[in-house]
């Protein structure tokens, strides 16, 4: 039997979306109109032509098929088969509890790793109460009072909330400080944080994979699947809220 570790917990979809389809106008344009310089009315220049689209990211059929099994839907929770990620460019992470030396080192490795895969979205330590990400540092039995949805049975835990349009709004991570070592510790840094920038599930191959559901391996890298599954996710190509249609429609699969 293996242990239930390292899960999320997904709140309920939030009731957040204050736009409405069709609100957004866009930038106005009068066709036609004419010109207000010179004697006579001439037609006005035309709209110079649109950039070509980005060249499709190339993935392979088994990191497409590794990306839907860990990035549509989640551990526990609402059953959502949707791509859900952060939109913005910036997602703070504040710490809190006691993460001793080796955990803060361990943390600033896995926030520059991330960032050196993203290209949209990067991670960045903050003292800022107001973080989008809360990462407390502690013992089990503190858990559930920082976070009430949390899991028992589980070192490493943690929850986001996202909006109607799929995109995250906030996310706390919790963190076991005693009765293990550095280096699960350190993967279950990796893991959890990486989980709540949209990475969400856990599988049973790749167990070189920080989303290996095991908890033996305790990788404390990235495997070079998961790098290109952070990529896919941060690469600019897919949206919140894209589908397994969506997804395979921004992509081009090779071999």
């Amino acid at each position: 039997m293996r242990p239930a570790l390292l899960r999320l917990l997904s709140p309920a979809l939030l009731a957040a979306v204050l736009a409405t389809a069709g609100c957004d106008a866009g930038p106005t344009r009068a066709a036609g109109a004419p010109a207000t310089s010179g004697p006579a009315a001439s037609a006005s220049a035309p709209a110079p032509a649109s950039p070509p689209a980005p060249p499709k990211p190339r993935v392979s059929k088994a990191t497409l098929a590794y990306f839907f099994k860990i990035a549509l839907g989640a551990e526990y929770g609402d059953d959502v088969k949707v791509v859900i990620k952060w939109s913005q460019p910036v997602v703070t992470v504040r710490l809190e509890g006691k993460p001793d030396a080796p955990a803060r080192t361990c943390l600033q490795r896995v926030v520059a790793d991330f960032n050196e895969l993203s290209a949209t979205t990067r991670l960045r330590l903050t003292t800022d109460s107001t973080a989008d990400i809360r990462m407390y540092f502690g013992p089990v039995s503190r858990f559930r009072s920082v976070e009430p949805s949390y899991v028992p049975g589980n070192d490493g835990f943690f929850t986001v909330a996202w909006r109607g349009d799929h995109t995250i709004s906030n996310g706390t991570v919790l963190i076991r400080t005693t009765g293990i070592g550095d280096r699960v510790r350190c993967h279950l840094i990796r893991e959890e944080l990486t989980q709540s920038m949209g990475l969400m599930r856990d599988a049973d191959d790749h167990p070189d994979s920080v989303f290996y559901g095991e908890y033996w391996a305790m990788p404390t890298k990235y495997s070079g699947l998961d790098e290109k599954l952070i990529r896919l996710l941060y690469g600019g190509a897919l949206r919140p809220g894209d589908t397994r249609k969506d997804i395979t429609a921004a992509v081009t699969v090779a071999g």
